[in-house]
């Protein structure tokens, strides 16, 4: 399930993907949604592929999902607060 989930995640990379959709492609439908069994995935794929001292690469945006990209947004910066940032 860890190559179907960074698969998913890739082919959707740049967008936030939510847990109901990472459910229905990566699980079946028999997926329990009170179940923490995404975040405990995410974890495992996020300690292989996240490399201490370089920009994350899976990030989690609380309340929507998660994103797969090299250039997301940290987390509990707006994007304008982040062009700011950047100026």
């Amino acid at each position: 399930k860890e190559y179907a989930l960074v698969e998913f995640l890739a082919r959707n990379a740049g967008r936030v993907v939510g847990r109901a959709e990472i459910a229905e492609h990566v699980w079946d439908e028999e997926f329990d949604p009170f179940s923490n069994l995404i975040e405990v995935y995410v974890n495992r794929v996020r300690r292989k592929i996240d490399t201490r001292g370089f920009k994350p690469l899976l990030h989690t945006r609380r309340g929507a999902g998660y994103v797969l990209s090299s250039d997301a947004t940290p987390e509990g910066k707006s994007p304008e607060a982040r062009r700011r940032d950047d100026a």
